[in-house]
């Protein structure tokens, strides 16, 4: 080879070195925007159980239990903070929710679910208005101005356990929130609600984030006028619960890492039961079935195709995969676990965990939020999004940060190879 070919090719491996090294930087672009905090001043373990994002504020629900004893007495208090931000992290307001298991904006105002029942805040901060439940309430939606909720609640009874617990219906609008409409009493304990095509579903067991003594579960079917339909008894907890062309579609979890995925029509008939991980959410995009959980050894996340049932991709990560989100054409995964550690004669809880950003199409990690703490909430909006851990801290991040390093995985190379061929021939056509 002559010298002014071996020029030729240093030039063409230095061009090549320089856009992988480039590329290389580019892509390691970090996600996180701002990251914020409630509760910090709570000496007890928290958790960020509930957040939401809209074109102009981020909140973040912090919940806590305090354990008070007194002597002979040992009193559970279920405590907890909600704060507003605005969306270069500058906040708004603070003010107490009790323990919130879910945030929706409504407008400019927000509800929140906290344990006790659904609090209304103004848009300032101000608590307008409060519906109680009898027992904890586990979840609530919202449907035009009415809003639909269940509790539920279980005692020792006998060397057995009663269980107990109601679907509400009501109203709300900026001045008020009220279970005004109806009232449904069920010996069970409610913990999920959907609304299908004239008929509503709530589901009983303990839900993604909480366990309890003994397995139980079981779907019902209400109509829009208060009125039990059918029951459907499936023994296990139903952890999450979703629509999907006007059928249930929930998953279970029981054992260390078991479960089933079940699609059930408005008549209560079952149209899908499949084994499956131990679920812990369920996320509906199209015709297909996002659904995220624990196989006894890795967090696991998988594409199910509706109606058929077929598992279009599955991928495990660590931990429990135990939150997900659709954002903006990707798959956000909360994953994570708690752990305990002895220091000075005292035991601490610490939680470690990470966020990541799936191709929903093949299940392919694009990119993550590494070591964040246990992941326990998540929500979007356009091309933000906001999470929750379990400590006082949350994340608002910008998707975009991992479209673009897909892109440019996916783009570099070929453009590499592109950009040597073109300098490599104006090279031969300059000799």
């Amino acid at each position: 080879m002559g010298w002014a070919m071996k020029r030729h090719a240093s030039v063409v491996a230095i061009v090549i070195l320089s856009f992988l090294i480039l590329g290389a930087v580019r892509a390691a672009e970090n996600p996180v925007l701002w990251k914020g905090s409630v509760c910090t001043d709570v000496t007890y373990q928290k958790s960020i159980e509930a957040v939401a994002i809209t074109n102009g504020t981020v909140y973040a629900a912090c919940s806590y239990r305090q354990v008070v004893n007194s002597g002979k007495v040992v009193a559970v208090y279920y405590l907890g903070k909600l704060a507003a931000f605005n969306l270069n992290g500058t906040r708004l307001w603070n003010e107490s929710s009790g323990y919130a298991v879910k945030v929706v904006p409504v407008g400019r105002d927000v509800l929140v679910g906290s344990l006790a029942g659904v609090l209304l805040f103004s848009d300032n901060g101000s608590m307008v208005a409060q519906a109680d439940t009898t027992n904890k309430l586990y979840d609530f939606v919202v449907l035009g101005s009415r809003i639909y909720a269940v509790d539920g609640d279980f005692y020792p009874e006998n060397g057995s356990y009663a269980f107990v617990g109601h679907v509400y219906a009501g109203t709300f609008n900026s001045s008020n929130v009220s279970f005004d409409i109806w009232e449904l009493n069920v010996s069970d304990m409610l913990t999920r609600i959907r609304i299908g095509k004239d008929v509503i579903y709530a589901s009983s067991g303990f839900p993604s984030g909480y366990a309890g003594p003994v397995q139980f579960g079981a779907l019902y079917g209400i109509s829009p006028e208060g009125k039990l339909l059918w029951k459907l008894k499936v023994g296990h907890w139903i952890r999450d619960l979703e629509v999907w062309g006007g059928n249930a579609i929930f998953g279970t979890g029981f054992g260390e890492g078991s479960g089933n995925l079940y699609v059930v029509s408005p008549k209560g008939h079952v149209l899908l039961n499949e084994s499956a991980f131990y679920v812990e959410d369920i996320v509906v995009e199209g015709n297909t079935a996002y659904v995220s959980g624990y196989n006894g050894k890795n967090g696991t996340v998988e594409a199910v195709e509706l109606p058929s049932g077929k598992v279009k991709w599955k991928i495990l990560l660590p931990y429990r995969a135990k939150v997900l989100c659709y954002a903006d054409g990707l798959l956000l995964v909360g994953v994570g676990k708690f752990e305990k550690k002895s220091e000075n004669g005292a035991t601490y809880v610490y939680s470690v965990g990470s966020l990541y950003a799936l191709n929903p199409s093949t299940g392919k990690v694009i990119g993550q939020v590494p070591n964040t703490g246990y992941v326990r909430s998540i929500s979007a909006f356009g091309d933000r999004a906001v999470f929750g851990t379990a400590s006082s801290t949350f994340y608002v991040i910008d998707l975009n940060a991992f479209k673009n390093s897909e892109n440019r995985k996916i783009c570099g190379p070929g453009l590499v190879i592109l950009l040597a061929v073109l300098l490599t021939l104006t090279l031969i056509r300059i000799r």
